[in-house]
């Protein structure tokens, strides 16, 4: 049950990767703040399995690999980061920034629970 947040781990920051590299539809983020949101969520979980995972019975490098995920999808949302609007054109503004304010204070209390 512990090996999941390594799990965990691999799929967030494989997600934020894939969306801040790829235009396509499927998994592309449509606006800055889809990237920084995919980025923050990304960060908690690595901040949780660093936590939570079993490091006595795994190997020390496999930290590196959901680490490195997370580099190659931040150096991808440094190229698009120009590319995109701050917010998505297609979705009303006030919604957004609303969703966007519990999404960080979701994120907020998860690291102080999580920590604490």
């Amino acid at each position: 049950m512990e090996y999941i947040t390594g799990f965990l781990a691999l799929a967030f920051t494989a997600v934020f990767a894939a969306g801040s590299l790829t235009r396509g539809k499927a998994f592309a983020a449509k606006s800055r703040l889809e990237l920084v949101f995919g980025a923050a969520d990304a960060a908690v979980v690595l901040f949780g399995t660093r936590l939570f995972m079993p490091w006595g019975s795994v190997p020390t490098w496999l930290w590196l690999v959901p680490v490195a995920i997370f580099a190659v999808g931040v150096a991808g949302a440094v190229l698009r980061w120009r590319d995109l609007p701050a917010v998505r054109p297609d979705k009303p503004r006030r919604r957004t920034l609303a969703w966007a304010v519990v999404h960080a204070v979701v994120l907020v209390a998860v690291v102080i629970v999580v920590a604490g």
